[in-house]
């Protein structure tokens, strides 16, 4: 029943004595609890039409920014976390920016078609300005359709310790090192093989003369080792060497000395050798796309035969992600404010006319 109703009931009662009384003051408080209930209602409303920002945020996760940094061996592959495509590896890592306060991603998987797919475990959420390491090593696929020369399948597993190395089997080019090694997968009942090579620019070449040929499902190891190799041609400052490594936490980043370059960074260090009596460096610089970048003073110099180390750390750069706008739109239609409004009023005026 409504308070208009419960108004006309209480009106057939007399007006006078203690029951006309007792009438005239429920109805009071009736029109009062009225009045009073749509006090804070209009309060509100006003409140939301004075303060847009008071209207829910866009986004459900908002909040401070993190970065996850995804490093992986092959670039091209495609990031994914929790089945969201983040992106593709770039120069070795991919960065995907997040928010601390946002709904955690549970899983990683980075792909990319000729090789094995990676997933793994989020190791946690990064907070406000911290970064989180990710990492993925990829395998090239064993072929899903057998050349001619048919029969059953091994493989060959090369060892090396420069990454970016090619790989011959008698002449014929395999792949690249990655992660320390290549898997080749070769046919049992195919021409065997008798020689490999694993060569890189600045390192001396490795041949070795292969064992054997896998059975079928089996994995044959093999192992090559590359040097420096020292300059055919020495300076004319010439002298005794020694040499500076230089350590760093990014491969492929490139290294500079007085900003000459001397070569990049491969298992996290580059080695690089000197004259003892040649005229010293005076800086170091390591830089890597997407990092920034170290710079650092030389202050020791190596003497015959001896090495000093140099160390740099390079950070993922931050990425930069558009800020959204939120909404100066009142959440509260105009035409329900008009109509709370309306609808006070003649509460009030029907009361007041009853009073």
């Amino acid at each position: 029943m409504n308070i208009m109703s419960e108004s006309v009931i209480i009106d057939r009662y007399p007006r006078n004595g203690m029951n006309g009384r007792i009438q005239r003051f429920v109805i009071h408080m009736i029109r009062k609890t009225c009045i009073s209930c749509l006090v804070p209602v209009l309060v509100v409303i006003l409140a939301f039409m004075g303060n847009p920002t008071m209207a829910a945020s866009p986004g459900a996760i908002g909040g401070n920014e993190g970065w996850y940094s995804v490093h992986a061996n092959v670039d091209g592959a495609s990031v994914y976390f929790d089945s969201t495509y983040q992106g593709v590896i770039n120069a070795g890592v991919l960065n995907v920016p997040v928010y601390s306060t946002g709904t955690p991603y549970k899983t990683y998987k980075v792909e990319m078609t000729g090789y094995t797919t990676y997933t793994d475990s989020m190791p946690g959420t990064p907070g406000k300005g911290e970064t989180v390491d990710l990492y993925a090593t990829l395998n090239p696929a064993p072929p899903t359709n057998s050349p001619v020369i048919g029969g059953d399948q091994g493989w060959y597993v090369v060892h090396a310790n420069v990454d970016g190395a090619s790989v011959y089997f008698d002449s014929s080019y395999q792949g690249v090192i990655s992660s320390g090694e290549l898997s080749v997968p070769v046919y049992t009942s195919g021409t065997p093989y008798k020689t490999y090579k694993v060569e890189m620019t600045g390192y001396t070449t490795y041949t070795g003369t292969l064992p054997g040929v896998p059975g079928k499902g089996e994995t044959i190891d093999l192992f090559a080792t590359l040097n420096p190799v020292a300059p055919t041609n020495p300076p004319v400052i010439g002298g005794d060497q020694g040499w500076y490594v230089v350590h760093a936490n990014v491969d492929g980043a490139s290294v500079y000395f007085d900003n000459q370059l001397e070569g990049q960074i491969v298992q996290g260090t580059l080695t690089v050798p000197v004259y003892t009596t040649g005229t010293p460096f005076k800086a170091y610089t390591v830089s890597m796309a997407g990092y920034s970048t170290f710079t650092g003073q030389i202050t020791q110099y190596p003497s015959k035969g001896q090495t000093v180390d140099l160390y740099a750390t390079l950070n993922p750069q931050p990425t930069t992600v558009p800020t959204t706008v939120p909404s100066t739109t009142s959440p509260i239609p105009v035409l329900a404010v008009l109509g709370s409004l309306v609808l006070a009023g003649a509460c009030v005026a029907f009361f007041r006319n009853r009073s």
